[in-house]
């Protein structure tokens, strides 16, 4: 392997560090997800989108393991006259969270197959170098350029693929809970006789 890894010039190493980019977001995220997963607490919210008052109130340390509970809890601990504007922010507070690292994830899916594509121009162009300077004669001293080249746009894409896989599910699983966010947040000011504004 990591014979493979030289045969691929200096193209290969930019491409190292994007797959260990890639590799730390993915699980990264994919550990933030289990413990928001895990910390889901439906029974809690349903109590808090049918409470008919607000103001300051107590909450324990574990309700606030539930994404969507932060973003009602916000509300239900500002004045009235606040209270949409502060869940508003609430939920992009908790957007932020969720979104992280995703910019760096999608650069992800676009830098590694163009880097696989500039190992691969190298490569060839090293193969005509040294059919050139062969004069035809060895066919067979192009093969390491070749290589290069082959090998380079391989772990480009290697990169690319999983890097959109991931992408494309944290990405549905952030739409999801925002669209969640913004269900129960309406249900709640509609419980308050508020207008809805979020």
């Amino acid at each position: 392997m990591i014979e493979i890894f030289y045969a691929g010039g200096p193209v290969m190493y930019p491409l190292l560090l994007c797959s260990v980019i890639t590799v730390a977001i993915i699980f990264e995220r994919s550990f933030f997800w289990l413990r928001c997963r895990n910390g889901r607490r439906p029974e809690l919210i349903t109590e808090l989108c049918s409470r008919t008052e607000n103001g300051q109130q107590e909450f324990s340390d574990g309700i606030n393991s539930d994404i969507v509970a932060r973003v009602l809890i916000e509300g239900l601990e500002s004045p009235l006259s606040e209270m949409s504007w502060r869940l508003q922010q609430a939920a992009v507070r908790e957007a932020v969270e969720v979104n992280r690292y995703l910019d760096v994830l999608n650069t992800m899916v676009s830098l590694a197959p163009l880097l696989g594509i500039f190992g691969t121009v190298l490569g060839i162009i090293e193969s005509f170098q040294l059919l050139g300077d062969a004069s035809l004669i060895d066919p067979v001293a192009a093969s390491g350029g070749l290589a290069q080249a082959l090998i380079t746009t391989a772990f480009g894409l290697g990169i690319a693929m999983p890097s959109l896989i991931a992408y494309q599910i944290f990405q549905s699983k952030s739409a999801n809970l925002r669209f969640e966010m913004e269900t129960h947040a309406t249900e709640l000011e509609l419980s308050l006789g508020l207008e809805t504004t979020v």
